[in-house]
């Protein structure tokens, strides 16, 4: 049998003003029956390459 999380949407609020205070993107928040837990942007996501509209650089031959 599941257990029901034990989490308020006080709390939920609460953590996500917080992060959101301290300027942390939260991409994603994950509630479970032990808690809340918050994916931030800025820490927990891989940089995306940055795709700009420039001709890539022509390949040089080094021998």
């Amino acid at each position: 049998m599941t257990r029901r999380a034990t989490v308020t949407e006080t709390e939920l609020k609460r953590a996500l003003k917080a992060a959101t205070e301290r300027g942390l993107t939260v991409s994603e928040i994950i509630v479970t029956a032990e808690g809340v837990r918050l994916k931030l942007g800025s820490v927990d996501e891989k940089q995306m390459p940055v795709e700009d509209k420039a001709p890539l650089a022509w390949p040089t031959r080094t021998s």
